[in-house]
């Protein structure tokens, strides 16, 4: 153990866990943990060393925002990293009855950095359960905190996080899995809405099975970067160039993971798809959020997980300015002004599209469609195909997003100003 002076002793009582205490990691004694002091601060700890002779065993804790909570859970940030972010660590002694001896406060500069965690420190995956999607979300706040809420109120969020919910998974409807989102209820005592979100296949694309593991970590991984990550981008964020985003590319990374683990061939719409996806899960999120100002029961939700023992394990709270936050990282709706040149295609033409997206019920989502053969230039375009029986699940649009295929079509287009804009088909 490492000597500290003692005037970095304090009385204080902000280090110690008194509520939601979680052992992360276990060898021996409780490695790595997290909790919640009398105050509500989110805590996050670690044993240091042990001096034998004495029978003293040494922690460091560290106070830590709902944004760092969320990124470490999301593996987006390391023990250590969080350490030298916060500047100041306490640090506490307890003897082998797990009563406090000695509490310091000391700048994270002044630890040895033999006892700072290594660069890898990331919250482990034996804990995280990634293949597990039962997601909860707490109601706080007016009536919420008295465990009643008037049922408009209830009914009108939950309807709203559904809606979020199942507009994060249109990303996946090219792997032709299909999901459940199921509703599971409150425990006594609480105000939450329990979600378990399910994997049915239709139909196998490949000779391999799709990898639900992979498909789990990648929707925890999403849902956490539309809801903490991305209202930090910069602005124009999905207008211009995602990939220059570290979060970004490690989502898209996670998605190419999946296509890996199914044998199939590399394609070139990865961004496209997440890109259309954020944005639309993003407004569908700050329908959620917006809802907090506007209802007389609840103002507050907080976002976890929920083991099978019913432990609600938090990742962190919606912002209620999320709505502002992402506005101007969306992608911009179309704003038809008087000056504005709108052109129509009076017949049917064939066109050549890539397809990045496909609702296989309603026959709308977006694709790539090619204006000039000879250099390969393209317009992201708004699909939409009009049927009159029967799903779309086995067309030609579904093959082209299955098998990464520019097809030809023929369809009625839409410029606006000389960039393409729509292109309706008619099948």
């Amino acid at each position: 153990m490492f000597d500290i002076n003692t005037d970095s002793s304090i009385n204080s009582d902000l280090p110690i866990i008194t509520d939601n205490y979680q052992i992360l990691h276990f060898d021996e004694y409780p490695i790595l943990f997290t909790g919640t002091n009398r105050y509500g601060n989110k805590l996050l700890g670690s044993f240091v060393s042990e001096d034998e002779d004495n029978d003293i065993f040494r922690y460091f804790v560290i106070i830590v925002d709902d944004r760092q909570f969320s990124s470490y859970f999301a593996k987006a940030i390391s023990y250590r990293d969080l350490i030298k972010s916060s500047k100041e660590i306490f640090v506490i002694d307890r003897d082998i009855n797990d009563k406090v001896l000695h509490k310091y406060l000391l700048s994270t500069e002044y630890i040895p950095s033999d006892y700072l965690p290594l660069p890898n420190s990331f919250i482990p995956d034996t804990f995280l359960a990634l293949d597990e999607l039962s997601f909860s979300f707490s109601l706080r706040g007016k009536l919420a905190d008295f465990h009643k809420a008037l049922v408009n109120d209830v009914n009108n969020i939950n309807l709203k996080i559904y809606n979020y919910l199942e507009e994060s998974l249109h990303a996946l409807s090219m792997f032709n899995i299909f999901p459940r989102i199921y509703s599971q209820p409150s425990q006594i005592g609480s105000y939450r809405l329990n979600f378990d979100i399910e994997f049915e296949a239709k139909e196998q694309i490949t000779l391999f099975a799709i990898d639900k593991k992979k498909v789990a970590e990648f929707l925890n991984g999403y849902l956490n970067y539309v809801a903490y990550d991305f209202p930090n981008e910069e602005d124009g964020f999905l207008v211009k160039q995602p990939e220059n985003s570290a979060q970004f590319r490690t989502l898209k990374r996670s998605f190419e993971d999946i296509i890996t683990s199914a044998h199939l061939a590399p394609i070139s719409t990865v961004s496209d798809i997440l890109v259309d996806s954020i944005n639309n899960s993003a407004e569908k999120l700050s329908n959620v959020t917006e809802f907090l100002k506007s209802n007389n029961s609840f103002d507050t939700i907080e976002v976890g997980k929920l083991s099978d023992a019913g432990k609600f394990s938090t990742i962190g709270y919606l912002s209620t300015n999320y709505k502002d936050e992402i506005e101007s990282k969306l992608l911009p709706e179309e704003v038809f002004l008087e000056t504005s040149v709108v052109i129509m295609d009076e017949a049917p033409k064939p066109y050549r599209i890539l397809v990045f997206r496909i609702n296989s019920e309603t026959g709308r989502g977006g694709a790539r469609l090619y204006y000039n053969n000879e250099t390969e230039e393209y317009s992201k375009v708004a699909l939409i195909i009009y049927k009159n029986e029967g799903d779309y699940s086995n067309s030609t649009f579904t093959k082209s997003l299955n098998e990464n295929k520019v097809v030809d079509v023929v369809g009625i287009a839409t410029q606006i100003n000389g960039v393409y804009k729509k292109l309706e088909c008619y099948v």
